[in-house]
């Protein structure tokens, strides 16, 4: 059961896929880096939590799939999640623009 979440959809990099790949990103939840959650899909995080706690985190994230049942986060990038203890991080990434990449940190929701 979800006790706690904050929506903060603040974007954490901007600039050369090359970069993002090896930065480190300070969080509530603790440090993350790239490869925490690079290979972790949105759709698959409701094999990790429960489908309550899964639907709860799509209402009050405001995320929405698309016709192949895909999450998108803040400028429509794909999203992904990292989960560290107790603690659900989840990010939207994606190629905004030829060889510019956009990583958000859509918000956090504590189990």
């Amino acid at each position: 059961m979800i006790t706690k979440y904050e929506i903060t959809k603040s974007l954490l990099f901007d600039g050369d896929e090359a970069e993002a790949v090896h930065k480190s990103f300070a969080l509530p939840a603790g440090d993350i880096k790239f490869s925490d959650f690079a290979n972790n899909n949105f759709e698959d995080l409701r094999k990790v939590i429960t489908p309550d706690d899964f639907e709860t985190i799509v209402r009050t994230g405001g995320f929405n799939a698309d016709f192949l049942n895909l999450y998108k986060g803040s400028e429509r990038l794909r999203l992904y999640y990292a989960k560290k203890q107790n603690t659900i991080a989840v990010f939207a990434y994606g190629e905004f623009q030829p060889t510019r990449y956009k990583l958000y940190l859509e918000g956090t929701w504590v189990l």
